[in-house]
């Protein structure tokens, strides 16, 4: 898909941080974008911004107004091209202070909510025989760090999702691939759920959500099937390939705080 013009990108979480950014950088490519969020006013103010921007405001926390979202976009625009499945919220919490319920909220939006974003749409797509799933993931999706485990988890469900779906999808026209970036100076920071003792901040460098969301339309263009976006994203990654057991005492000392 080296062209994006013309073509018909949903975007999820798209009210703010890289979802926001993503939507920008699809129209500037010359694509239409349906943006999905929960908060309209964000997505009006988007819409008005943007030419090009259709804004569907929908709780993906909700599984009839995400099948309502679905048909509505089925019926008025047809399967999407592109999907960028990029709602989520985050958890700052050690593992013995995450709650269940936390884990469920998380679970609820990173997971089903990304599911509910592309089920829908998939049988579509492979009768027309061409479409493009992109899962916006982490680095700690790669590799659990502390304080982070319910996100980890939420975030290796994703990949795990993605290895499954692309043996059934072989042949079909349609690819997934994943974008993992680490820290990002956005709101995702301010909205995560925290207990308990903050994870000590040790980061080198943080993207900004228009480099990320510039990476996204790159994926979009290619059958890629991963592109980790940070340097120490990819060390961290490389390291704890050779060596799990010296990762998890580097994580140990960068990342959590005695006493």
């Amino acid at each position: 898909m080296a062209s994006l013009t013309g073509k018909t990108v949903l975007v999820t979480g798209a009210s703010a941080g890289i979802g926001r950014a993503a939507v920008k950088a699809f129209v500037a490519a010359g694509s239409k974008v349906i943006a999905v969020a929960r908060s309209r006013e964000r997505l009006d103010e988007l819409a008005r911004e943007s030419a090009g921007v259709v804004a569907l405001p929908t709780d993906l926390t909700d599984a009839a107004a995400a099948e309502a979202l679905a048909r509505t976009i089925l019926d008025r625009y047809g399967p999407p091209d592109v999907i960028v499945a990029n709602a989520g919220r985050g958890v700052d919490a050690r593992f013995t202070e995450t709650t269940d319920a936390a884990f469920q909220s998380l679970f609820e939006l990173n997971v089903l909510g990304v599911v509910r974003s592309v089920r829908p749409f998939l049988p579509a797509m492979i009768a027309r025989g061409s479409g493009r799933i992109l899962f916006i993931s982490s680095v700690v999706g790669k590799r659990g760090v502390p304080s982070y485990t319910a996100y980890s988890a939420s975030k290796y469900a994703i990949h795990g999702i993605a290895d499954a779906l692309r043996p059934e999808l072989w042949g079909t026209g349609v690819t997934v691939g994943i974008v993992c970036p680490s820290s990002t100076e956005t709101e995702f920071d301010e909205r995560k759920l925290r207990a308990g003792p903050p994870q000590r901040s040790v980061r080198v460098q943080r993207h900004s959500a228009e480099s990320v969301a510039r990476s996204i339309v790159r994926m979009a263009r290619t059958t890629r099937r991963e592109m980790v976006l940070s340097p120490e994203g990819k060390l961290m990654t490389i390291v704890n390939t050779l060596s799990p057991k010296f990762m998890d005492w580097v994580l140990a000392k960068a990342l959590v705080k005695k006493g």
